[in-house]
């Protein structure tokens, strides 16, 4: 039976965020992109076509990691960097790697569905909407113009500057 190209990419990005939260918690030694896209943590064969798409969303992500890090860190409001939880600061980065920097891979929304579901699954459920919040706010940004700053809470403490329609 042929796996969709959803279930693919699903299992895609499983691997870049966790490549991402690998590479956050080795503070000491942090793994190049040969190592992270090893996948030596999965105990079956990876496709091809799932391994490239994950090494690409690792490749970029790593890329831009200090933009991508500086542009979340600008919308959390009363709330550090660091005290994103590892999870959802691997989904956070990947997510917003995909939205600006691989637009033709996958539409905005599907990317911020998929970031969703990965908090639902590997996170808790209460992080969700900080997630969604500030994934919107980046796909957001495509244009400007018709934005505006305001704050929004996203999650019982989190809460993060997002750009509305007014």
């Amino acid at each position: 039976m042929a796996k969709s190209l959803r279930q693919s990419r699903h299992r895609s990005r499983i691997l870049a965020m966790q490549a991402l939260f690998q590479y956050d918690a080795r503070h000491d030694e942090k793994p190049d992109l040969e190592q992270l896209s090893s996948f030596n943590w999965i105990d079956y064969a990876v496709p091809d076509d799932e391994r490239e798409f994950a090494r690409s969303i690792i490749r970029t992500t790593l890329d831009h990691l200090n933009a991508i890090d500086e542009l979340i860190t600008e919308r959390l409001v009363n709330w550090e960097f660091s005290r994103i939880s590892p999870v959802s600061r691997a989904i956070l980065r990947t997510g917003v790697a995909q939205l600006l920097h691989m637009p033709t891979d996958a539409d905005a929304a599907v990317v911020i569905d998929e970031s969703i579901l990965l908090a639902k699954q590997y996170d808790s459920i209460e992080t969700t909407g900080f997630i969604n919040g500030l994934l919107d706010d980046v796909r957001s940004m495509q244009n400007p113009e018709t934005m505006v700053m305001k704050k929004v809470a996203a999650g019982d403490k989190i809460k993060i500057k997002r750009r509305a329609k007014t």
